[in-house]
């Protein structure tokens, strides 16, 4: 790979969502469930982190500065409405739009 140039990311902000809440699971098993917003940022920090040690994007999909902090939309349109998301939550959401043909 060339210095300057980005590689293209495997990696989906839905990834790196579900990986951050089986981990939250794993970690704290009476509280399996995670705050939307507490994801979110979570997600924000990850992109943050790889951006610093690797110099490319972990995910392709964009964050933004919200008034409540930051918000991948993409990520925001699976779980809004709910306060509280856990584990398999986000894959269900997708698999029903893949379904549903509006994926």
């Amino acid at each position: 790979m060339k210095v300057g140039t980005i590689a293209q990311s495997q990696t989906s902000v839905f990834d790196v969502a579900e990986y951050i809440l089986q981990k939250h699971a794993a970690a704290e098993p009476d509280r399996p469930a995670m705050t939307a917003m507490k994801l979110q940022k979570l997600v924000y920090y990850c992109q943050a982190w790889h951006f610093a040690w690797e110099g490319r994007a972990l995910f392709p999909e964009a964050i933004q500065a919200w008034a409540s902090g930051p918000v991948c939309p993409e990520l925001y349109e699976l779980h809004q409405g709910h306060f509280e998301i856990e584990a398999g939550f986000l894959a269900k959401r997708l698999r029903v739009r893949s379904d549903l043909g509006t994926a």
